[in-house]
């Protein structure tokens, strides 16, 4: 047998050549894109976020129709609704809904706060009817009408962070900010069901299930790997990374992908809105017995409590009466609706209404 030899010099150079060949077509950032498997026809959508600073980057929550995946093509198949923090902006989140074959109708609305510099709660609401854009309990905009009418397929909840070449819109970016993070610190999806639900508005949605982002939960999730045309990131399951109960996406050169920030914990956040409403932290957690939080809210009304577990279903519900700019203070046994034990594990408080809605992760230690 014969083995020819090829020299060290040569066989660098070949390598280089076939690296080369391989990222030709690459772009020059990664990013990540988070989905779900499953489709959703209608819901509330709601996530607490701090979104990524800089421009030309783009933090999101959205809903997309996969329509690649029904094995069709063409935008006259396309159905999408967008809560998107441009990184150049420091007050606003640009909303917007695309329907068939239109473009879609993006308004930049005003916040309250800045939204990359501190945590904050916002949602979808979508019905036949309308498409609600939230933060905290603030309605932020309403789209009715002919586009509502328009969105009536089932869409994939979605959250990424890329870097757009439409510099108009995004801004002109400069990769010396890299990397750079979008933080994520949980989601939920409420059920449109009017008439039997107890949150969002005229409590029309029905709490199916909340990710703290504990990890990954392959069940539910994938990580993308894909882009698009004026997409400047390839996306890699590499930046979409769990760190102390967040799910952080990054954008990042190819060569230094993943989280390299601070290490992050959920015992560092603080409610993005406390002149509004206060829900504590439980005490104690973990616990074994009872545990304890309180409520405090401006204004006086009945309040919705769920105690939900890590496969999304609502053990335990009920609703209270509180007073406003007055402390409720509220115990859980660790039963469930039929007065049964529940057993050890994670559980989700989640208290809310038609204007607001907060949760707390829990531990219940047998």
């Amino acid at each position: 047998m014969q083995i020819n030899v090829i020299p060290k010099s040569r066989f660098i150079h070949l390598c280089l050549l076939l690296l080369l060949s391989v990222t030709s077509y690459a772009k020059l950032y990664r990013g990540a894109e988070y989905r779900t498997f499953e489709s959703f026809l209608y819901g509330r959508f709601e996530l607490r976020i701090m979104s990524a600073a800089g421009h030309g980057v783009v933090s999101s929550l959205f809903t997309f129709r996969d329509y690649y995946a029904e094995g069709l093509d063409g935008a006259q198949h396309w159905n999408e609704i967008d809560l998107e923090w441009l990184g150049k902006l420091n007050n606003k989140v640009s909303t917007n809904t695309i329907i068939q074959n239109e473009w879609g109708d993006a308004s930049e609305v005003f916040l309250s706060i800045n939204p990359h510099e501190e945590f904050e709660t916002y949602a979808i609401e979508w019905t036949p009817e309308a498409v609600r854009f939230y933060q905290g309990n603030r309605l932020l905009r309403t789209v009715s009408g002919e586009r509502a009418d328009s969105l009536y397929h089932p869409q994939k909840i979605m959250m990424n962070i890329w870097q757009p070449s439409y510099t108009a819109w995004a801004g002109a970016f400069n990769p010396d900010i890299l990397p750079v993070y979008a933080i994520y610190d949980w989601v939920s999806y409420s059920a449109y069901d009017p008439g039997n639900g107890s949150v969002g508005t005229n409590n029309d949605f029905t709490p199916l299930w909340v990710d703290d982002f504990d990890f990954w939960d392959t069940s539910r999730w994938q990580k993308a790997t894909h882009t698009w045309d004026g997409n400047n990131v390839d996306f890699t399951p590499a930046n979409a990374v769990f760190n102390g109960g967040f799910l952080v996406l990054c954008m990042t050169t190819p060569l230094a992908t993943g989280y390299d920030g601070p290490a992050l914990s959920i015992d560092d956040e603080h409610p993005a809105n406390p002149a509004d409403f206060h829900l504590s932290q439980a005490h104690p957690n973990p616990f074994n017995g009872n545990t304890n939080f309180s409520l405090e809210i401006p204004y006086s009304g009945q309040v919705n409590i769920n105690i939900i577990d890590i496969q999304g279903r609502i053990r335990n519900s009920g609703t209270i009466e509180v007073t406003a700019n007055l402390k409720t203070n509220i115990t859980w046994d660790g039963r469930d609706d039929y007065g049964d034990n529940l057993p050890s594990g994670s559980y989700i408080i989640m208290i809310g209404n038609q204007t607001f809605q907060e949760t707390r992760k829990i531990l219940l230690i047998k």
